[in-house]
């Protein structure tokens, strides 16, 4: 039951492009993937070429205690989407509820947080949520996204600290950065960059450089790389993935990534 999880204390930094991506570069090597929805602005869907038009999303239901999983949206070849969907406080308000219940991701919704043939990725809220605290038990590797401008070296010492939460993230892989909108020629990106390597050594994850690809691929719903092949952002974005796949244990050859039944049998 491989889980990803996509947060960061701080937003506008391009946590959701991230997750949608990273999910186009495991589907596009063959691993079946489920991307997940938790912040309420419900944007994760349109990377994905999901009209505005549609409500479906697990949380307008909520209250019914059903399936989520009879809430995903096929979106491409080995890609699936759960969308949060429209709310209202009262539906929020039962689902952060339900949240704080230990074991409501595993056991009621197993077939989507607990299902060894598929990588669930999950994009969270910026900063704390009740949502990123009931991963805890369940997130594989947290993936924590930062711009390499002045406001992250703040972010560095809260995430070192393990603020965000008030405890780890995870049980298991720990956490990653990923520095964003990188551009070496302004002289605080390189030295950002150079602080995240002294201070976090293997646990800086990549880069990923400003591209204006970014941008024109989510206004046209497409994954980066298939709206621009040779986009220097969408490039460093397959090698992360690449790098998470080696992490996590996937079977990592020249064109596919897939699951690995060995590592899957190791973590039961």
């Amino acid at each position: 039951m491989p889980v990803i999880s996509v947060c960061s204390p701080k937003g506008g930094v391009g946590k959701t492009t991230l997750a949608a991506n990273l999910a186009y570069v495991f589907a596009h090597a063959g691993t079946k993937v489920i991307t997940v929805d938790f912040d309420p602005q419900n944007s994760l869907r349109l990377y994905f070429g999901v009209p505005l038009s549609e409500d479906r999303g697990f949380i307008t239901r909520i209250e019914d205690d059903v399936d989520w999983l009879s809430h995903t949206i096929n979106v491409g070849k080995n890609l699936y989407t759960l969308p949060y969907g429209h709310s209202n406080a009262a539906q929020r308000e039962y689902l952060n509820r339900r949240l704080q219940e230990p074991g409501f991701l595993r056991m009621q919704q197993s077939s989507i947080f607990a299902n060894d043939d598929v990588l669930t990725i999950i994009d969270f809220p910026p900063g704390y949520s009740e949502a990123l605290k009931a991963v805890v038990e369940l997130s594989d590797l947290h993936i924590i996204p930062l711009l390499a401008d002045a406001a992250s070296i703040s972010l560095f010492t809260q995430i070192e600290n393990e603020e965000l939460i008030e405890g780890p993230l995870n049980l298991r892989l720990g956490y990653r950065i990923v520095l964003n909108e990188i551009d070496n020629r302004i002289k605080l990106n390189r030295e950002i960059q150079d602080f995240a390597r002294e201070n976090f050594g293997d646990k800086l994850l990549g880069t990923i450089h400003n591209d204006t690809s970014v941008i024109e691929a989510a206004a046209l719903q497409q994954g980066i790389i298939d709206f621009n092949p040779n986009s220097s952002a969408g490039f460093d974005i397959e090698v992360i993935g690449r790098k998470v796949g080696t992490i996590m244990g996937f079977e990592v050859k020249q064109d596919t990534m897939l699951i690995n039944p060995l590592s899957k049998a190791a973590q039961q």
